[in-house]
């Protein structure tokens, strides 16, 4: 189904753009929310009626996002929690959960703005985005611990960690990620022998034992079957001359 998009979205598109999208997701998301409106000639000219105001609407929201995104980018998220004696969470951390605690400290951040990349049951240091509008949105690290003792130690030795990593590459100021070591090993993967390869190699390296004269001897007459059989039919013709002598 064709929509014309009320409210810019990440990897979607902006305000007034016709895109394509799935039928479920117009009906029962976009258009229920007022989010889109079907690509149709009266919607067409619908929308050009309210775009000014729609595109007012976004910038004034855009500002109040980056005022928000300000004084939570640099925020220390701490979560205390009961656990387990090997770290297992009595429950879990949830998007809601983060929201209610940015509610608390009076900053408007919804669970849908809340991205966490893994699901939180354990005790650790998680990452987590913030996305409150198509083009505002930072990371963020959210330490969960059992007390605040224990959440001071979890972030010293993450930061011991980080120092670690850095030193691995020296005479470089540019922390390298993990992305950017993949994206390094494929671009040289060609040059890197596999196994196959290293074996071809060992099957046709060349002997290089020195061979001695008795070798070379001993591998002639092992070669050379012509003369086994004649010394073997002399001894036979020789010793039926001495069984004929004795009879």
């Amino acid at each position: 189904m064709e929509v014309i998009l009320l409210e810019s979205f990440d990897k979607l598109g902006q305000i007034g753009d016709v895109v394509k999208v799935k039928n479920g997701f117009a009906r029962n998301y976009l258009i229920p929310n007022k989010k889109a409106l079907r690509a149709n000639k009266a919607n067409k000219e619908i929308f050009q009626n309210i775009k000014s105001d729609l595109i007012e609407k976004n910038k004034k929201f855009i500002d109040e996002s980056k005022a928000i995104l300000k004084k939570i980018e640099n925020k220390e998220i701490v979560f205390i929690r009961n656990a387990s004696d090997n770290g297992q969470l009595y429950g879990s951390v949830s998007p809601k959960d983060i929201s209610n605690y940015f509610l608390e400290n009076k900053l408007n951040v919804k669970p849908s703005n809340i991205n966490l990349h893994s699901s939180i049951k354990k005790i650790g240091i998680y990452d987590l985005n913030i996305k409150l509008h198509a083009e505002v949105g930072c990371s963020l690290k959210i330490n969960v611990a059992v007390s605040e003792e224990a959440a001071k130690q979890q972030k010293l030795e993450i930061e011991k960690e980080s120092k670690k990593a850095k030193e691995i590459i020296p005479n470089s100021n540019v922390e390298k990620t993990s992305d950017e070591v993949k994206k390094i090993v494929d671009k040289n993967k060609d040059n890197i022998p596999n196994k196959d390869a290293l074996d071809t190699n060992k099957k046709t390296e060349p002997n290089t034992k020195e061979k001695t004269p008795e070798f070379d001897s001993l591998q002639k007459k092992e070669s050379n079957p012509k003369d086994n059989s004649e010394k073997i039919r002399k001894k036979a013709e020789i010793n039926k001359k001495e069984d004929n002598t004795t009879n």
